[in-house]
């Protein structure tokens, strides 16, 4: 009787110190059909199935998007666009009332009549200095007077071009209009694009940097991908995935390399390789891996779950030779239904055992004989 039958003492056996692995496991092929041992050659096919599946988002990179903030504090009179307008460089997107800023001005002001009262005294004490009038201590202290006032009111003169206001407003005020002066301030967009979300309301009292409008520009979205562990395992950075609705495929841009505490799953990110309107933010994508690309890519393979067996933390399958089968270390990435996809350990014609597969573990295990 073969010793293979006692097949529920397989994991007795192996927990007790079975006999260590033959490199060949003989095996007699024409009684084998008697124990139901079937083959398959195995053939590079990429992933399983349709492809290895992945679920995300399409988000707007940060560096496609530019915020409309607040430069002082201010009270919000007039928001001037809606969110999914699109906008040009410079448009007006809100009008503000800014005390802060009708203060702004005066010291500015302040400064620069205290600029041009130094710079007179500096030039007359140069030239009562070049008639020998006055010390050269005198003349250096003037001057030093004027460049110290000459720098505030450059100053004062761009934080107000920081928070908005015109070169051609200063200009006007600083000739002594005083139409030019006002606490009023026109907030406009940056550059040009796509209103994603108005942040303000009119009457609204808001502190300096406090967003008023973010704007989209337009540019490729990414998509942020969630894997398993096990998934990532397969994955390098430039494969090519195929995502559902786009026909430019996606390339893998990048890979966490930490698990999320809360899911214990692997972060990735991808950008379609052609700018192509198939994609909002916030939509919700799927996309397809169909094995790994570019030279020197090791093949992927499928094989049937029965085909991988459990020893010693390691998985195997069984590569037939002529004269019997070869325990193979396989590295085992996701599956779909019946089948698991092989990354590391056969090549293409490799011929593994997909039935029968607990007998050959038996003889292996020194439980059975295929003879």
């Amino acid at each position: 009787m073969r010793r293979w039958l006692l097949l529920p003492l397989l994991g007795l056996a192996a927990g007790a110190g079975a006999a260590e692995p033959a490199a060949l496991i003989p095996w007699n092929f024409r009684a084998g059909a008697d124990t139901g041992v079937r083959t398959m050659v195995v053939q590079p096919g990429g992933a399983v199935g349709d492809g290895l599946l992945l679920q995300g988002t399409a988000v707007l990179p940060a560096q496609q998007s530019d915020l409309v903030s607040m430069p002082l504090a201010g009270v919000v009179q007039a928001v001037l666009v809606t969110p999914m307008q699109v906008v040009r460089a410079g448009q007006p997107v809100a009008r503000v009332m800014s005390p802060e800023l009708a203060q702004w001005q005066r010291e500015w002001l302040l400064a620069e009549t205290q600029a041009r009262l130094a710079r007179s005294k500096a030039e007359r004490d140069e030239q009562l200095f070049a008639d020998g009038i006055v010390s050269e201590h005198r003349r250096n202290e003037s001057k030093a007077q004027y460049e110290m006032a000459a720098l505030t009111a450059r100053e004062h003169r761009q934080a107000l071009r920081l928070a908005g206001v015109s070169e051609a407003t200063l200009a006007r005020a600083a000739a002594g209009s005083s139409e030019a002066l006002s606490p009023q301030l026109t907030l406009v967009a940056p550059v040009a694009g796509t209103v994603l979300e108005q942040l303000a309301a009119p009457g609204q009292r808001l502190e300096a940097g406090s967003p008023v409008a973010r704007i989209a520009r337009g540019g490729r979205l990414v998509i942020e991908l969630q894997a398993s562990a096990q998934q990532a395992q397969l994955l390098r950075l430039g494969d090519t995935l195929t995502v559902d609705g786009c026909q430019a495929p996606a390339r893998l841009t990048a890979l966490s390399p930490q698990l999320s505490s809360a899911t214990q799953g692997v972060q990735l990110r991808a950008e379609l390789t052609k700018r192509e309107d198939c994609l909002r933010i916030n939509q919700f994508v799927q996309v397809r891996w169909q094995g790994p690309t570019g030279r020197g890519a090791a093949a992927a393979f499928s094989v049937p779950v029965a085909a991988v067996v459990q020893q010693g933390g390691k998985q195997y399958v069984f590569v037939r030779q002529a004269q019997g089968f070869v325990p193979t270390v396989v590295t085992v990435g996701p599956g779909s239904g019946s089948e698991v996809l092989v990354s590391k350990g056969l090549k293409a014609g490799d011929e593994v055992a997909v039935q029968g597969v607990a007998a050959i573990k038996g003889a292996w295990l020194g439980l059975g004989s295929g003879e």
